[in-house]
């Protein structure tokens, strides 16, 4: 007989080895189950006492000697149900501890049109109070980016009405580029420039040789942006 499943269960072999001698032997004292089973005497009388507990086998007394008889197998059920319950009663603080590991992925955008679709894509799903931050974008020749100025002009207005905090870092020499938008703080040292970061998200647009965006979910970058954001924002 294959006794595998009950091994799985957590029962030990010789609880196995005894339980199946009883239901083969019907009521028995431990003499044959010792026979039967090739147990060693103290293993069979500590097993006895291990499978009373489970509730897997009873015994009566006749005169002064113990009769062990095997319960319904179905029994075992039983004490699968009952550790199904007592796994369910902590399946939350397990749940709790876990750590999940949160999906990281690239998407890359070419050209204008890329970029606008990429930055819609950015802000999907947002809500009231979510934080827009951005390092400006910035490269050697500012008028290649006149159009990428004018567009974000207009979005600060779509964002304005999702309800979206946009707060910003540029170099002091584009401040011009940024007439009449608020909460932008201008720089007179380096800074990283053409970076966004919102929500788990994180956006790149190195346009110095080719219009080409980076768009990147993930959690811990877009966190360790915002702590370097705001490390200098709150500074000036």
């Amino acid at each position: 007989m294959e006794t595998t499943i009950l091994e799985d269960l957590g029962f030990t072999n010789a609880e196995i080895k005894i339980y199946l001698s009883l239901l083969e032997l019907g009521e028995s004292t431990a003499g044959p189950i010792l026979d039967k089973s090739g147990l060693q005497n103290s293993v069979v009388h500590m097993t006895l006492h291990k499978l009373l507990e489970k509730g897997l086998i009873s015994y009566v007394i006749k005169g002064k000697t113990k009769h062990y008889r095997a319960t319904n197998p179905k029994n075992i059920l039983k004490i699968i149900d009952e550790k199904k319950t007592q796994f369910q009663n902590i399946l939350p603080e397990l749940l709790s501890k876990q750590k999940t590991d949160e999906p990281q992925t690239v998407e890359i955008y070419e050209g204008f049109k890329g970029f606008k679709s990429m930055i819609q894509e950015f802000i999907k799903g947002a809500k009231k109070g979510d934080e827009y931050l951005f390092f400006s974008i910035y490269t050697k020749n500012l008028e290649d980016l006149d159009p990428v100025y004018n567009f974000y002009k207009e979005f600060d207005k779509e964002r304005a009405k999702l309800g979206i905090i946009t707060k910003g870092l540029a170099p002091i020499e584009i401040k011009e580029k940024f007439k009449g938008r608020k909460k932008i703080k201008f720089v007179r040292f380096p800074i990283p420039t053409n970076i966004s970061i919102f929500k788990d998200k994180v956006i790149l647009t190195p346009w110095e040789d080719k219009q080409v965006s980076f768009l990147i979910s993930s959690r811990q970058l877009a966190e360790n942006y915002r702590s370097y954001f705001y490390s200098i924002y709150n500074k000036k």
